[in-house]
């Protein structure tokens, strides 16, 4: 909770189980952001700026059995809906395949490691890049057949 507190653009979804979800650009207007493609960029810079943070904290942990912790990332980019489900106990939900395939990079990634999809690639990189990706190619997920799926360089999962 603490790292997602650290940036205005980010959200805390839900904890299911192991996994713990944010998603980012959610509280803000196209307005407040500059809209468009900086506004999509901005957002996916900070879902995986969260994401490192998240592996360079897990990597100080230690587990009850003495290893260390070891957690997977994954990150997708694009358009979700959202909405308060159940009436007794209400939460706040997001759906859509945005949702789907964010899961899923984190469930084929590689433990250690941040896996990004191509259209968060594609938000990510460029020339003022402060990431170092290497492209792991087609990989089979779940429900989505292969996709180009990309892993944050090793030695550049610490925090900004």
């Amino acid at each position: 909770d603490e790292l997602v507190g650290r940036d205005s653009l980010l959200w805390k979804v839900e904890t299911i189980g192991d996994a713990f979800m944010i998603a980012s650009g959610l509280k803000h207007t196209e307005g407040e952001l500059g809209g468009g493609l900086q506004n999509r960029k901005s957002t996916a810079r900070a879902a995986v700026l969260f994401g490192k943070s998240a592996l360079a904290e897990a990597r100080t942990l230690t587990m009850p059995n003495s290893m260390q912790c070891t957690i997977r990332v994954g990150v997708h980019t694009g358009d979700v809906c959202s909405g308060v489900v159940g009436t007794r106990m209400p939460r706040y939900c997001l759906f859509g395949d945005t949702v789907n395939t964010a899961s899923r990079m984190e469930s084929s990634g590689v433990p250690g490691r941040m896996q990004i999809s191509e259209a968060t690639h594609a938000l990510v990189c460029g020339d003022d890049s402060d990431f170092c990706w290497d492209e792991r190619g087609y990989v089979e997920v779940k429900g989505k057949g292969k996709l180009k799926t990309y892993l944050l360089r090793e030695g550049d999962s610490g925090a900004d």
